[in-house]
């Protein structure tokens, strides 16, 4: 049995926007049976209502919800990858830290410089997902490890049997098709892909993904940027790809980048066209590696008209021996390893997850939820009562989604809608079902459009 905790990953991306490494990793640790819990800061782009949903078995997204109410006497693996977090992980009494280094701290990342030596020498744990990563983990903690990215290769590889229905707006594209999946940003070689359509103006060069921080790209007819696209539509987009590029640009913090598109479009058996990245260069035998722009033009002729059955096998064969669940299983033995140096040799008490009821109201005013009391409680209206205890009261204010959030007890609840009347009160009650949550009823207020908890006298 394990003797891993929770994996709590604190506030820094959107689970639901961007699909990189931290919720493959993630979804992957819940996968093989460990808790997740995911502190989301939903992005501009996904704006969500505070609340707490378990999205997969074992993995519980906080959405602009603090975990800490939930970790009582429980000391989660506190798994983080934004630099400027590592004054803030100790709030969480872990039982372990590590620290995933995914990007080089210079050029577009250099603010990460000021937090990277601490983020790295006070881990518990450093895992990093290239060569020059680890070497520059290495120089600052003994317990520093590689485990390059992955792929989703069960997701991927469907498009690699045509299984997939072809997305409109690229159905509508003729081919030959130079695709490209991943953000818009200033580390790629612009110029090299306005060299790329004018030197090959019968095919068309598509572009999936968001701006990031640029406005200024190449316009040419046949480049195509059709803007971002949520992570359950990439691999049918994908499958409409002649050949997949990797157009980065080298400079320092290219150097340690271990592109996850290169691992996704070898799942989908394309051929693959790339600039000379060292993390692309170990897969010279399967990746057309370029070190000029002359190479990079004529790597996609030979991309487009000479690949074989045999190099399409190959990069299938390779992508699913470094999927996303092989990934998590080598990180959780490195954790699993240190929690035992550390002393911490036993499995904690099972987490009892946290247990949730809403109720759908239609305004957007905020709520706020009191939870007093404890107990055994049986439902009355908006007044919770309980079996010989003081009584549970849930006051309630607004009329957003109604949250509440079961520390303990097994009950009943009606949440009435406050714009009701009193004639009209019937027809606007919710009812839960019978709730058990094993988790003990703690005095707070939770106003859920700050997202904090407040103790109350």
């Amino acid at each position: 049995m394990t003797n891993l905790g929770p994996i709590l990953y604190p506030p820094t991306l959107d689970f639901n926007y961007l699909v990189q490494r931290p919720q493959q990793l993630m979804k992957s640790f819940a996968e093989l049976g460990l808790p997740v819990y995911w502190e989301n800061r939903p992005s501009p782009h996904n704006s969500q209502i505070a609340g707490i949903s378990e999205i997969t078995p074992n993995f519980f997204l906080f959405n602009n919800v603090d975990s800490r109410p939930f970790l009582e006497n429980i000391h989660p693996v506190v798994y983080y990858s934004a630099t400027a977090q590592v004054d803030e992980i100790k709030k969480y009494n872990p039982s372990l830290v590590v620290f995933d280094s995914v990007d080089e701290p210079s050029d577009e990342f250099e603010s990460w410089r000021p937090y990277y030596h601490r983020a790295v020498s006070s881990a518990d744990l450093v895992i990093t997902t290239s060569s020059k990563l680890h070497s520059m983990a290495l120089a600052l903690n003994p317990y520093s490890y590689m485990v390059p990215n992955g792929c989703d290769y069960e997701y991927f590889s469907r498009a690699s049997r045509g299984a997939l229905p072809v997305p409109e707006d690229i159905a509508a594209i003729p081919g030959p098709i130079i695709g490209y999946i991943g953000v818009v940003a200033t580390w790629l070689d612009f110029e090299l892909i306005d060299h790329l359509a004018q030197a090959y103006p019968n095919c068309n060069i598509v572009i999936i993904g968001p701006l990031y921080n640029v406005t200024d790209v190449p316009r040419r007819s046949n480049i195509h940027y059709l803007g971002f696209k949520p992570y359950e539509q990439l691999a049918a987009y994908a499958q409409a790809f002649s050949v997949g590029i990797i157009p980065f640009k080298l400079s320092s913090m290219v150097e340690s980048v271990n592109p996850i598109k290169m691992w996704e479009y070898m799942a989908t058996g394309i051929p693959i066209v790339s600039t000379n990245l060292p993390e692309t260069e170990k897969y010279r035998d399967i990746v057309h590696v370029s070190v000029t722009y002359e190479d990079f033009i004529s790597n996609i002729q030979r991309a487009l008209y000479d690949d074989t059955d045999d190099l399409r096998s190959k990069r299938l064969a390779v992508a699913a021996e470094n999927s996303w669940i092989s990934r998590a299983r080598q990180i959780i033995a490195l954790m699993e390893e240190r929690l035992a140096a550390k002393g911490v040799a036993q499995p904690v008490a099972p987490v009892s997850p946290p247990t949730f009821i809403t109720s759908e109201l239609d305004q957007l005013a905020p709520v706020k939820i009191s939870l007093r009391g404890s107990s055994d409680i049986s439902d009355n209206q908006n007044r919770v009562t309980s079996s010989g205890s003081q009584p549970l009261r849930v006051s309630i204010s607004g009329n957003n989604r109604v949250v509440v959030i079961v520390r303990g007890g097994t009950f009943r609840l009606r949440v009435r809608d406050n714009k009701s009347s009193a004639a009209g009160v019937s027809d606007n009650i919710a009812t839960a079902g019978i709730m058990q949550s094993g988790i003990r009823v703690s005095r707070k207020s939770f106003n859920y459009r700050t997202a904090r908890a407040v103790q109350r006298n």
